[in-house]
């Protein structure tokens, strides 16, 4: 359907800040649990669209429910062009990595491991809490509010909290989470395993990812959760 179709059944553009200008919406209706991994790849596989076949418009799948990734959501791998994934109710996984795709969550999340989010161009945006002991970002659109760590690569030393725009603002912010970055490149090496980062604490997201999906530690145990 129409993506303006989707969005007047299900309010997908509930929230302001919601731009992104899709043109048509594929929707599952109810829960979805898939075993092991999920990809951008198994959605285009999913409405009939050849692997290298272009979609055509700017899609967002929908799923109406809450869903549950068994292994890594990683919604890059398998695609030939920009899309969108959002869940209207809550996003369980053990491992997210998004990197030019876009995540809406509006139920919250509990991922078990790692979000992977080093990108300039991707939008990813939570609604609610995010329990992940890991998220590791650059500058890419991040809209969350994390029980865990968040890990900011491009931040040599301390940043303040994102604030909100006053309730006075012109635009209503209402809902979207906002991130505040607990770990920089200077406090990584008292935070994270040592083979994770260089002399410099840039720590390589590809190896994180490793170690998130074989269950190694990525944390120190040591180390203290936000508070």
């Amino acid at each position: 359907m129409s993506f303006s179709e989707a969005d007047e059944a299900l309010g997908l553009t509930r929230f302001e800040e919601f731009d992104a200008g899709f043109d048509a919406a594929y929707v599952h209706s109810g829960d979805l649990r898939v075993d092991g991994d999920w990809t951008g790849g198994d959605l285009r596989t999913a409405v009939g669209v050849g692997e290298y076949e272009q979609l055509g418009e700017l899609v967002m799948f929908v799923v109406d429910g809450d869903l549950t990734v068994d292994g890594l959501l990683d919604l890059d791998e398998g695609t030939l062009e920009c899309l969108g994934l959002l869940v209207t109710g809550t996003l369980t996984a053990r491992i997210i990595d998004v990197d030019a795709t876009m995540l809406f969550v509006f139920g919250g999340a509990d991922i078990a491991r790692l979000v992977r989010f080093t990108t300039t161009d991707g939008t990813l945006s939570i609604a609610g809490r995010t329990r992940c002991p890991l998220v590791i970002y650059d500058e890419g659109d991040l809209n969350v509010t994390s029980a865990g760590h968040i890990l900011s690569r491009r931040s040599e030393g301390p940043v303040a909290p994102y604030e909100a725009p006053s309730s006075d603002s012109d635009f209503d912010f209402s809902g979207w989470g906002w991130p505040t970055v607990t770990l920089t490149r200077t406090e990584v090496p008292a935070a994270l395993d040592a083979s994770l980062y260089d002399d410099e604490n840039w720590v390589d997201a590809a190896t994180a990812l490793e170690f998130a999906r074989s269950g190694r530690p990525l944390l120190r145990a040591d180390y203290p959760a936000p508070s």
